[in-house]
């Protein structure tokens, strides 16, 4: 940064805006590896995403954590348009649903609406959440937070690991979906979250430092 303006201007994003905007932000949590995409709805098995059933799945952070967005792999039903939200749900450990079946309790912490894509694709919506170590749970469904449309998640993206799926369903609550496993196995799902590790005060006041410093040594080079 030649240019002092701009190193001013570096200087302050550090101490006021996220740093998540500062940096590149990586897969902090997945559920499973993308399978095949461009499919339409019904060529492979699906778990239906609308306003009376939602899906969702845990995940632990070890550590604090600034998410920028979060999306999967999802197909809109034939000839239809529409849209899905995402929603980060605080949980109190790894065994925790959502307080609320409309997701309307202080335990849902953010949301982001997400077009339905024809034919199938990985999409991802914006949210930008710094969230503490711990168990959360992320939601896909229809009908809530502006979100208006009917679709479903493709089940062909090989589960990492053993992902704990839950879903919501009208009449029903939630549950886990490993309950249904004598029905239909719901398993291979494409949930995703990106982000970055929330960098800690002293890690920020060290860069701010710096940054002071090499203005002041620039002014007496002057």
């Amino acid at each position: 940064m030649k240019n002092p303006i701009y190193l001013i201007a570096f200087c302050a994003s550090l101490y006021g805006q996220p740093f998540a905007n500062l940096a590149f932000a990586d897969v902090i949590f997945e559920s499973g590896t993308l399978g095949p995409t461009g499919l339409a709805r019904g060529v492979v098995p699906g778990a239906t995403v609308g306003s009376d059933v939602f899906n969702g799945v845990r995940f632990q952070l070890t550590e604090p954590t600034i998410t920028t967005r979060v999306g999967g792999h999802f197909v809109t039903s034939t000839g239809a348009t529409g849209t899905v939200f995402g929603a980060i749900v605080k949980l109190d450990n790894e065994n925790d649903f959502p307080d609320s079946g409309d997701l309307s309790t202080p335990d849902v912490l953010g949301s982001t609406v997400i077009t339905f894509p024809e034919p199938s694709a990985e999409v991802f919506g914006s949210l930008s959440l710094s969230l503490d170590s711990g168990w959360y749970a992320l939601v896909f469904g229809s009908s809530l937070f502006g979100a208006a449309g009917d679709g479903a998640m493709p089940l062909n993206n090989p589960d990492i690991g053993d992902p704990s799926y839950i879903a919501w369903q009208t009449g029903d609550g939630w549950f886990n979906l490993t309950d249904l496993s004598d029905v239909f196995e719901f398993v291979d799902y494409r949930f995703v979250i990106e982000g970055v590790p929330e960098p800690s005060s002293i890690v920020l006041a060290a860069l701010f430092l710096m940054c002071l410093i090499t203005l002041r040594s620039r002014r007496r080079d002057k």
